[in-house]
């Protein structure tokens, strides 16, 4: 998907964020918790890393954002936004499986409130950056992902959705598992 400013690729992001706030609502304690295999992530575990990775980011952007305002990098108006896409990242990524770092993993210490809660938090405080994100030119502001190389500003705002939709098939598939409606449910 191409995106042609900043408004799309929040509208997007936050597309993306409503369904997994939708695909958690309702669930028992042991739906939360249920895996449908060893050593695959539990519902509450998926949303916990997610909100890792959101406040991880969340020092990225702010770090980006102040080089770029520092730099004076302020972008042209007059000039179209470059468009963003991720799309030969995400076509790769599709059929691979990654290891988070380690401070990426979630503990499994953490319900699913909590992590919605520090989702909501920090989905905020990105929704507080986008003035002063519109305002600068973060195409030549690049970081490293540890599997895709160099992202610009504006794609790694992207890739918070590409994860989060990464993330919500995840969840989609720990909830289409056999075992998943009963989970919690003592057999008589």
């Amino acid at each position: 998907m191409n995106f042609h400013s900043i408004a799309e690729i929040y509208d997007s992001i936050d597309g993306t964020r409503t369904q997994i706030y939708r695909s958690v609502e309702g669930l028992s304690a042991e739906q939360e918790r249920f895996r449908p295999a060893p050593g695959v992530w539990s519902i509450a575990e998926i949303v916990e890393h997610l909100s890792m990775i959101e406040k991880q980011l969340m020092h990225l952007f702010g770090m980006m954002t102040k080089k770029a305002e520092d730099a004076g990098a302020s972008r042209d108006e007059s000039r179209p936004f470059a468009p963003v896409s991720l799309d030969e990242f995400a076509e790769r990524a599709s059929a691979q499986k990654y290891t988070a770092p380690e401070t990426a993993r979630p503990t499994g210490n953490v319900t699913i409130a909590e992590s919605l809660e520090r989702l909501r938090e920090s989905r905020a405080a990105l929704q507080a950056l986008r003035p002063r994100l519109e305002k600068i030119d973060g195409v030549g502001l690049q970081y490293p992902h540890p599997y895709w190389g160099p992202l610009n500003l504006y794609q790694w705002l992207a890739f918070v959705g590409a994860h989060e939709e990464r993330h919500l098939r995840q969840l989609e598939a720990v909830k289409a598992s056999p075992e998943f409606e009963t989970a919690g449910i003592a057999s008589s």
